[in-house]
């Protein structure tokens, strides 16, 4: 007995030594629990403080675009914002920001070493919103980028929490239209092989006809926009796409459909959603074979005989805003009077053997004579009229020269036959309105173009009586210092025919082609926005600009075999619009210059 007390007498108490050092175990996971949740706390508001300031510094750069995009700036005729312009700019905004008095906020406006600053402090955004300071500055060096650093703040003075942003503004010349490929006040025609790699635009405004006919082998790699409403389009006899009942386009699926539960989709098509998903009749997703959502091919839009819009396209974006709030498509924004002062008006010098005629007025010692020629004429014969109203002109005859900034004058109609063309050819007719006053017709067959065409602005738009008639092959590569425009012609009937016989990257047409109506025909590869800024509503149907020929229809005055090609227009949305157009002074957000700092 006693041997076995020993034994458990030399246990005893190990239970409460194990029971001790638990406790101790547990007390300090609690204590470190504790801590750890404090820390979390604390880290919870400390990231909170450095949201609040984020978001503080970003609405201080949204107050930034406010004031930019608010401000009321002159405009200019010229394709660059001078120096003066921009400190015009900047004055007008600094003005402009005091009146506004952000955030009850007036600024502080002083300089910095080589430049400009506009400052506004301590703009608070409410309880628990933060607060910023922005500031505005440029360099004497750039003045027409304007510097934005926005400080967002958050916490109380001794323990501020800071984060910024930043970025870049442009100050520069209003330039919307060449977001477009192609952009038209009238009515537009797309046929043939013809690729529109971007978006086209017509202001046409008349419902009850069409703004569009787009046959199914053209293309356009972008959207189709109206200024017609939804609602306008679908009270009319015509349709330009076919939509659902709810008024949405219609997609093929292309292939079996599934439902969120995986069962197979009996409708063979339906709509897309917001985010460019395939929805089923009633709007709810479809699914792949593996479960995933399906996106839309445009290429499986369903069409109707009717629809007016058989092209490939991505969407049609109705209601959107008239021609009159965009700058260059109205005569009112042109004066290019300047390349015409530029050229002089003395006669221009024939050079010896006739082949050269430099800097001036091309004098008619320079033609062969005269010939007589219809617009438009039969298809056989420039000489025989195609219609009753075919307009009978004499034009002056320039064949196998060279031409280098020279002014045709008015009144000529000239006709240039194996012709080059250097610097400027600057096309004069009167802006009277008489019938007699602003004439010239001018018809370039197999001619060579190393600049680009200017015309004089006359009113009102006549299609046959000022147009330039583009025949036989033409050749072009701009080398001419003015680079923005290949062709600016507002108000003249720009009839573009074969410029590429044989397509390819060596004969392109760079830069804005400007006309009161722009058909293109033949091969053409252009990179810049066509222009088709004349008002023809005065027509009953509308004077439509064609893009593309076949013989069956559209394309020219006259559609031969030889008008029939390939068609490829590309819009350069960076490109100036060329001086002679006048439009607004805008200052511009740049966001890939968006940064974030600490």
């Amino acid at each position: 007995m006693l041997s076995k007390y020993r034994v458990h007498s030399k246990h005893r108490g190990a239970v409460l030594v194990l029971s001790m050092i638990f406790i101790v175990l547990f007390s300090a996971l609690a204590v470190a629990l504790t801590s750890l949740s404090g820390a979390n706390v604390q880290v919870a508001a400390s990231q909170h403080k450095v949201n609040t300031a984020l978001h503080a510094a970003q609405s201080g750069l949204e107050c930034a675009t406010y004031l930019v995009k608010t401000v009321t700036l002159a405009s200019t005729n010229t394709n660059t914002v001078t120096d003066s312009q921009a400190d015009t700019v900047w004055n007008t905004l600094c003005s402009w920001a005091t009146a506004q008095n952000l955030g009850g906020q007036t600024p502080s406006i002083g300089t910095i070493t080589n430049g400009d600053r506009l400052t506004i402090a301590n703009m608070n955004f409410g309880s628990g919103c933060g607060s910023c300071t922005l500031n505005l500055y440029r360099y004497d060096s750039d003045p027409r980028i304007v510097h934005v650093q926005s400080v967002g703040t958050c916490g109380d003075a001794s323990q501020p929490v800071t984060r910024s942003v930043a970025m870049d503004l442009s100050i520069t010349k209003d330039n919307d239209v060449l977001n477009y490929a192609i952009a038209t006040r009238g009515r537009m025609w797309l046929t043939g092989d013809t690729t529109i790699n971007g978006d086209v635009f017509s202001a046409w405004d008349v419902a009850s006809v069409s703004p569009f006919n787009m046959t199914s082998d053209s293309t356009v790699l972008g959207t189709i926009n109206t200024v017609l409403t939804k609602n306008q389009v679908d009270s009319q006899s015509y349709q330009m796409e076919t939509l659902t009942n709810d008024g949405e386009p219609k997609f093929t699926f292309g292939t079996t459909v599934y439902d969120v539960d995986g069962q197979a989709v009996t409708d063979s098509y339906g709509t897309v959603d917001g985010d460019g998903y395939l929805v089923d009749l009633d709007g709810n997703p479809v699914y792949d074979e593996d479960g995933s959502r399906v996106a839309v091919d445009y290429s499986n839009r369903v069409y109707s005989s009717c629809d007016e819009i058989q092209a490939y396209h991505r969407n049609i974006n109705y209601g959107q805003n008239a021609s009159a709030d965009m700058p260059g498509m109205d005569i009112t924004d042109y004066d290019t009077s300047t390349y015409k002062s530029t050229i002089g008006s003395t006669a221009a010098t024939i050079a010896s053997g006739g082949a050269l005629v430099a800097n001036g007025i091309i004098p008619n010692t320079a033609s062969s004579g005269t010939v007589t020629e219809y617009f438009p004429h039969a298809s056989s014969s420039y000489s025989t009229p195609s219609t009753s109203s075919s307009l009978k002109l004499t034009r002056y005859k320039y064949a196998n020269k060279t031409f280098s900034n020279v002014t045709l004058s008015n009144g000529k109609n000239a006709l240039f036959s194996n012709c080059t063309f250097e610097g400027v050819l600057y096309i004069d007719c009167s802006k009277t309105s008489t019938s007699s006053g602003y004439t010239n017709n001018v018809r370039f067959d197999n001619c060579t173009f190393n600049g680009t065409i200017i015309t004089n602005t006359p009113t009102p738009f006549s299609w046959q009586r000022n147009a330039l008639y583009f025949t036989g092959a033409a050749t072009f590569d701009n080398q001419s210092s003015v680079q923005e425009a290949t062709i600016l012609a507002p108000h003249f009937n720009v009839n573009l025919g074969n410029t590429n016989s044989e397509q390819n990257d060596n004969n392109v047409l760079t830069g804005a082609i400007v006309g009161g109506i722009v058909d293109i025909r033949g091969n053409a590869q252009i990179y810049g926005t066509i222009i088709s800024m004349a008002d023809t509503t005065m027509y009953s149907s509308g004077y439509v600009s064609n893009i593309g020929a076949t013989l069956e229809d559209g394309g020219s005055e006259t559609t031969t075999v030889d008008d029939i090609g390939v068609i490829a227009i590309t819009p350069e949305e960076d490109m100036m619009l060329p001086s002679g157009i006048t439009t607004p002074i805008v200052i511009n957000p740049n966001p890939k210059t968006y940064s974030e700092t600490i």
